[in-house]
């Protein structure tokens, strides 16, 4: 299995054990995320031999990360690229306003680029949500 082909079931796993806090066992993983044992019991295999989790006596835990389209890695978070660029369009918008509030200039240029902000920022956000749902699904 090469990293593109991780996908269904098996990418269910592997991000489950990717954001538990702990090693996860067969039938953990297989009440957790509502998959038959013996489906998982498959899909863990897969994992296995292409060196992406392994095995403690706890349980599994994932070995390698792997490079996940449309996300980034934050420490051990897995977060949308979105949720970065909804962050920056927010930045932008409250700069803005206390660059506004600050200077005291409200102008229509300033009102614009704050609006446009705010609503870029909502807009990456709310993408950004639907990815990550879209995902785990």
């Amino acid at each position: 299995m090469s990293d593109e082909e991780l996908r269904g079931a098996s990418l269910k796993i592997y991000l489950h054990l990717l954001l538990a806090n702990e090693p996860r066992g067969v039938r953990d993983l297989s009440r957790d995320l509502g998959i038959p044992v013996s489906t998982v019991h498959y899909h863990i295999k897969k994992l296995r031999e292409a060196g992406l989790i392994r095995e403690l006596p706890e349980g599994y835990v994932v070995s390698r990360r792997v490079r996940i389209e449309g996300f980034v890695y934050l420490g051990r978070k897995l977060v949308p690229r979105l949720a970065i660029y909804s962050a920056f369009f927010l930045g932008v918008a409250a700069g803005l306003v206390g660059v506004t509030i600050l200077w005291g200039n409200v102008n229509v240029d300033r009102l614009i680029a704050v609006t446009s902000s705010a609503i870029s920022s909502a807009l990456t956000a709310l993408e950004a949500r639907r990815v990550s749902k879209n995902l785990a699904s």
